[in-house]
């Protein structure tokens, strides 16, 4: 008898697990949307692979956060390390879709790069149109100024996202978009 896959909480994990990477910075995710889809995949794969292995969600857990503790941004380490504890406990309440859940990790892994693409496209979108706008304008870059015009400069870029996202989502995605753009300001000077 097959068991049915659990889109909504595997959805609900993704955005989680998206957002953890994300904040933590370095190259968990790619700052470029025309990386190779193993630069999509490569952590969350690996929580995914640690989690069957075990099949226990804690051990799988702690192993994966080695590595990406290992690999994570020095300073984003620090601040955003409170994202990873979410993460464990959302894992830990929803133990039940992982442990002995073959066809919810398989059914992961089989479209793991899509999701991951679909949560970074709009807020690299954003991020990228915001540095391209003010390209040779380092002062732009500054964290002030992102957080004073940020919105007014990608604006054409949201009206055609909030026509595919909803209002609801879109000011979830403005608000990530914009933390990222001021936490990896560095890299797109």
């Amino acid at each position: 008898m097959h068991r049915q896959v659990d889109t909504a909480a595997l959805d609900e994990f993704c955005h989680i697990l998206f957002r953890t990477l994300d904040r933590l910075g370095g190259d968990l995710l790619p700052l470029s949307l025309s990386e190779r889809p193993t630069a999509f995949e490569k952590y969350p794969r690996l929580l995914l692979g640690s989690i069957a292995y075990h099949n226990n969600v804690e051990a799988g857990f702690e192993e994966w956060k080695n590595k990406v503790l290992r690999d994570a941004s020095d300073y984003r380490r620090q601040q955003e390390f409170p994202e990873l504890l979410t993460l464990k406990k959302w894992l830990l309440e929803h133990r039940n879709l992982f442990e002995g859940r073959k066809n919810n990790l398989n059914h992961l892994k089989r479209s793991l790069y899509a999701r991951v693409y679909e949560y970074l496209y709009p807020r690299r979108l954003l991020s990228g149109a915001y540095a391209e706008a003010n390209r040779g304008r380092p002062e732009a870059l500054e964290e002030d100024a992102i957080r004073s015009n940020f919105r007014q400069t990608v604006q054409p870029q949201i009206e055609r996202l909030r026509e595919v996202y909803g209002e609801e989502k879109i000011e979830a995605i403005l608000l990530e978009a914009e933390e990222f753009l001021v936490a990896n300001r560095h890299r797109y000077r």
